[in-house]
């Protein structure tokens, strides 16, 4: 008795190509579990690139603003507000100046610290960039 093989063979005398279920449900679990992480990935990227926008907007609003205060010879205390303009109502800023006398040997150095600050809220989270400088009084 002559035994049979299971596959079928076509024309030339090769298996029958295809593929079986459990060989296609195995594919598609794979591709699945990899777009899942890629998704994760897309959606992490996307969170960064919007966090890069705001932290160069602050940095932006802040120079701007450390120009026009520098422009006005601030006096020393603290003062706060907001910035005017199309989406700039999440960010506000805070100045502060402190003067400090030097006394040197024959000579008194006036300095000024001056700080701008720029908040704004990220999420959940409140972020803030600081500029700072010194300047003689």
């Amino acid at each position: 008795m002559a035994t049979r093989n299971a596959t079928r063979a076509d024309a030339s005398g090769h298996g029958a190509a295809g593929f079986t279920l459990l060989e296609v449900l195995v594919a598609v679990a794979i591709v699945g579990i990899a777009l899942v992480g890629l998704l994760r990935l897309h959606l992490l990227s996307l969170d960064a690139t919007l966090a890069a926008q705001d932290l160069t907007t602050a940095v932006l609003l802040a120079e701007g603003k450390m120009a026009t205060f520098m422009a006005q010879s601030p006096r020393e205390g603290e003062d706060q507000g907001q910035f005017d303009g199309p989406n700039l109502e999440r960010f506000s800023w805070t100045t502060a100046v402190i003067d400090y006398d030097i006394d040197l040997a024959a000579d008194a150095i006036g300095i000024r610290h001056v700080t701008v600050s720029v908040h704004w809220r990220e999420g959940h989270r409140n972020r803030t960039y600081s500029l700072e400088t010194y300047e003689s009084k």
